[in-house]
């Protein structure tokens, strides 16, 4: 009996032991020669990385974005060819086009009309449109502070000599008609009394009025300033020294699109900060001038010595200098465009600025 339970003992530790073996085999299998599943690390799948690394406010398909602007013979409109030629407008879905058009007034026709979704151009048009009763409403800026000097002509030695004189603005009620008549107001002179005030185009053309003496005095942006110096006309003021936060580019909609497409405008200023980010960084400076030059057709020493006054303006987040809306609403009233019934809740939108 004795005999037959160790025989069974045996047996049972064997068998444990067997076990055991078998088990530390397949535990130190498992250890050194992984399951297929875990021995290769998962490839990230390529949507929903892109889903991951997409902006906020991308739009869910391409959308078509048709820009009217008057800044074609500036550089204030360098943010929107950057943005457009990196790619940044495209990351948001947005397929833009730039239009260039003979002043902001004309842009903002083909704004109402439907054949442009935003504007770019002077705060003083938008103002004097919605006088007149055009649905429309500023909601950014490219640039926030005002980009004219004031050129005269050569035999021109202080202010009081312009009087008698002729002065060039784009045209009547125009953002560079408010501003010269701001500014001769300012210095002593009254506009139509003392210096007429005659329509002649866009920087340019004004300049060409300036040197070929059909008027004494006119208000010319970059770069055209730097080809006024060239040309041997006389730089007497800077607006921006004189008048602070004068809105010079602002970014405005129409009513229908503010009402019916807001995610667009929203995609549309998300994509304008970046593109100022890329354009404010200095180590990008050379590859914005290339595009400045390829885009707008200046020289690349003009280019570069207009964007150096330039940057400086862009603000950060693309908002608008409130304040200088407000005097922008005050000069119109001032000059008699506008009355006291429109207020800057007619003429602004906040709503669209990234969070």
């Amino acid at each position: 009996m004795r005999t037959a339970w160790k025989s069974v003992i045996g047996l049972l530790m064997s068998t444990a032991l067997l076990m055991s073996g078998c088990a530390q085999s397949s535990s130190t299998g498992s250890s050194a020669q992984p399951a297929a599943s875990n021995a290769t690390p998962t490839k990230p799948n390529a949507q929903n990385t892109a889903q991951a690394d997409a902006p906020k406010q991308k739009l869910p398909e391409m959308t078509k974005l048709n820009i009217g602007s008057a800044a074609l013979t500036t550089q204030d409109i360098t943010t929107v060819f950057v943005g457009k030629e990196k790619g940044i407008f495209e990351k948001y879905n947005l397929d833009v086009q730039i239009q260039g058009v003979e002043g902001g007034v004309v842009a903002l026709r083909g704004l109402q009309s439907g054949n442009f979704d935003l504007t770019f151009g002077l705060p003083e048009n938008v103002i004097s449109g919605v006088a007149q009763g055009a649905d429309m409403k500023i909601i950014g800026a490219s640039v926030s502070e005002s980009l004219f000097k004031v050129f005269v002509s050569p035999d021109i030695q202080k202010v009081e000599d312009l009087k008698g004189k002729a002065a060039a603005v784009l045209q009547p009620n125009n953002g560079t008609d408010m501003q010269m008549r701001w500014w001769l107001q300012n210095n002593g002179l009254q506009p139509d009394k003392d210096v007429t005030i005659i329509s002649a185009g866009a920087s340019p053309a004004r300049l060409a009025a300036l040197k070929t003496g059909q008027v004494a005095v006119t208000l010319i942006a970059t770069p055209s300033d730097v080809e006024a110096e060239k040309a041997g006309m006389k730089e007497m003021a800077v607006i921006k020294d004189e008048l602070k936060g004068l809105n010079h580019d602002v970014i405005t909609a129409s009513g229908k699109m503010i009402r019916e497409k807001p995610e667009v405008l929203k995609a549309f200023m998300a994509a304008m900060v970046e593109s100022i980010q890329f354009v404010k960084d200095p180590k990008n400076l050379d590859e914005v001038v290339k595009i400045g030059v390829k885009e707008l057709g200046f020289s690349e020493e003009v280019t570069r010595k207009g964007l150096e006054f330039v940057l400086p303006t862009i603000p950060d987040d693309a908002k608008f200098n409130k304040e200088g809306i407000e005097f922008s609403l005050k000069i119109a009233k001032d000059i008699g465009i506008i009355d006291d019934s429109l207020t800057i809740d007619k003429v602004i939108d906040e709503s669209f600025y990234p969070n």
